[in-house]
């Protein structure tokens, strides 16, 4: 199999998604840091864009990659982590 017979490979590196289990973790990281687990936002303030992306900005880049629009699109990471990456260890 090859991409002469349609077969197209990518994959997708996400930073942080806001999922429940993500809240969930931080707020426990949050509560054994500062006492507060209300405080869990200020735990991402050192991402690149002082959040972790939406489910919703992960699924569209999967529309994407899935969609005809990326059809020229094979041997890729896509990487969507506002940057993160580009800071290594700075997280």
């Amino acid at each position: 199999m090859s991409a002469k017979d349609g077969v197209r490979v990518v994959a997708l590196s996400p930073g942080p998604v806001e999922t429940d289990r993500l809240v969930t973790l931080m707020k426990k990281k949050a509560k054994d840091r500062t006492g507060n687990e209300d405080n869990w936002k200020d735990l991402l303030k050192p991402l690149p864009f002082g959040r972790g992306a939406s489910p919703q900005e992960i699924g569209a880049a999967i529309a994407f990659l899935a969609s005809p629009h990326s059809g020229y699109t094979s041997g890729s990471v896509v990487t969507i982590d506002a940057g993160l990456s580009a800071k290594a260890g700075t997280f």
